[in-house]
């Protein structure tokens, strides 16, 4: 292998490993978490990140946002539980104001909790635009 295309791979991994670096809320978005037959990934800290996420909605069943006051400020590392038919089927902690879910077609209610309160949504599969509101 000639010096200058050692150069040229070292170089493009370096370019890699920084990229992957200074943009970690990317990756964070990507990252899909499974809890018995439900999947879910939350995020949207910052623009970059909530549009890596909505690009990510297609496969998902579910989805929905997590806002405070009037004006609908975002919210994050909200403790969420997912329940059917009266029985959790998910507990995780929200890391961003968006959530997505892909779970078997239902009904499903959605906790939240924020401020010492809490907050519930019923919502089908299909809906993508669900919000808990404090």
């Amino acid at each position: 292998m000639s010096i200058t295309h050692q150069a040229l791979r070292r170089g493009a991994l370096v370019g890699a490993l920084a990229a992957s670096l200074l943009s970690p809320g990317l990756s964070q978005a990507a990252e899909v978490h499974h809890a018995g037959d439900l999947s879910y990934v939350c995020g949207g800290v910052g623009q970059d990140d909530l549009k890596a996420l909505q690009a990510l909605a297609a496969p998902f069943d579910l989805g929905f946002w997590m806002v405070e006051g009037p004006q609908g400020a975002y919210l994050a590392n909200v403790p969420i539980e997912v329940q059917r038919d009266g029985k959790t089927v998910a507990r995780f902690t929200a890391g961003g104001p968006l959530c997505y879910l892909k779970a078997p077609a239902g009904r499903y209610t959605i906790l939240g909790q924020h401020n010492k309160q809490e907050r519930r949504i019923d919502i089908d599969t299909g809906n993508k635009n669900a919000y808990l509101r404090w």
